[in-house]
């Protein structure tokens, strides 16, 4: 009885007095939703705008036959391509729409012809090309149109499937990376262990019509920026300082009065080796990352196990003890979620416009992204040395040489 008068009591006097005080209010809290909606639809504005200005190319580059460098060459190529600036001051960014710039790390396989690709900024591209030649003087790096463009894809005639890759933990966690491999020793060729090996093996096998993309898309990681406060304190590194705290926290034993504190020599290996990495990692500089997956094919031939071989071919990254790749795929996990298939067609169309633009960070198509530093990135973006021998993997026919001191004039 008296919880039947108190609900009633609620519906008679307590939701009407209070829905009176929002109208009465709602000269003080409207203006507010107003303008926030405001300033967002302006700031989305204006970044489409100046990023739709600035030109774009596509660089390809091609191995030569023997390829002897280690990972350690990409990363000191991406230590060197790591660039904060660009965004400016307040006004630049919020009035001119100006962004920190990105770039585009793709393994991309054309009915089972495997290449390399860089997508960039044309202001970027010097410093792209310079980088890559100091460290690999073989390749040759050459300005080709969009692959994406001749992939004239169509919802009736293919069929494409993929996703975007998504860290198993806390992004300062890292990765089973080349140095878990030896790749550092710069062991010889027959020894070597590449882990991309499996990826571009997978890639070779692609059959004609056949396409799978793998896309990386890349930004120098900063503190995050806001109108007011022109610098948050980074997270990375703040998350990375919570979980050393907290593995050393599992080894708290208590004294006799009941304190407790550390025990360094109760550690086990595996937490001592958790700790070590995670010091590694944020001590290399970190890129803001999305790791996009495409695979588009004939209706009539598609092969649904071509995308579970993409995602497998990542698993070499994966450490249960540390960080890995999972997938975030197009589906539903349940039919109700979407029973007659119109969200999975949007989510099909919105992943090929999403990788043709490139686009990770900003809206229309922003995700969620993760936290990979240089030793990461060069784990899974590399250039394959001569013990990866798949034939359908694009070399150049013979090695790029300067030409003679002495040539006559």
């Amino acid at each position: 009885m008296i919880f039947t008068e108190l609900v009633q009591f609620t519906l008679d006097v307590v939701i009407p007095e209070t829905a009176r005080w929002l109208v009465y209010l709602a000269v003080l809290w409207i203006p507010f939703i107003i303008f926030e909606y405001a300033w967002h639809s302006w700031v989305g504005y204006v970044r489409r705008k100046w990023i739709a200005t600035q030109e774009k190319v596509l660089l390809e580059i091609r191995l030569p036959q023997e390829t002897m460098k280690s990972p350690l060459a990409m990363e000191l190529v991406l230590t060197a391509l790591y660039q904060t600036g660009g965004e400016g001051t307040p006004l630049d960014r919020y009035w001119d729409g100006k962004v920190r710039p990105w770039f585009s790390l793709e393994l991309v396989s054309i009915e089972g012809e495997v290449k390399f690709f860089i997508w960039t900024f044309k202001s970027q591209r010097n410093m792209i090309e310079a980088n890559i030649y100091a460290q690999y003087p073989d390749v040759e790096i050459h300005e080709v149109p969009d692959y994406v463009d001749t992939m004239l894809y169509d919802p009736e005639k293919h069929e494409i499937s993929g996703g975007v890759l998504e860290a198993t933990g806390p992004d300062p966690l890292p990765i089973k990376t080349y140095i878990d491999y030896g790749l550092d020793r710069d062991p010889k060729e027959e020894y070597k262990v590449d882990p991309m090996a499996p990826l571009i093996e997978f890639l070779g096998t692609l059959k004609k019509g056949h396409h799978a993309w793998v896309q990386i898309v890349v930004r120098a990681h900063t503190q995050e920026k806001t109108p007011l406060n022109d610098k948050y304190p980074d997270k990375w590194k703040d998350e990375a300082k919570e979980l050393i705290e907290k593995i050393i926290k599992e080894s708290e034993i208590e004294d006799a009065e009941g304190n407790k504190m550390p025990n360094l020599a109760k550690m086990t290996k595996g937490q001592q080796e958790r700790i070590a990495a995670i010091e590694r990692s944020i001590s290399k500089y970190a890129f803001d990352a999305g790791i996009r997956l495409v695979y588009i094919a004939p209706k009539d031939s598609f092969d649904k196990g071509v995308g579970g071989g993409l995602l497998g071919s990542f698993k070499q990254f994966n450490a249960t003890n540390l960080n890995g790749f999972k997938p975030s795929g197009l589906g539903f996990d349940y039919k109700w979620q979407d029973w007659r298939g119109k969200k999975l067609a949007e989510n099909k169309e919105k992943l090929f416009k999403a990788y043709a633009l490139r686009s990770f960070f900003h809206n229309p198509y922003r995700k969620k992204w993760t936290v990979l530093n240089t030793e990461e990135l060069a784990t899974v973006y590399h250039f394959p040395g001569s013990a990866v021998r798949t034939p359908t993997l694009k070399r150049i026919p013979s090695k790029r040489a300067d030409a003679p001191a002495n040539l006559p004039i």
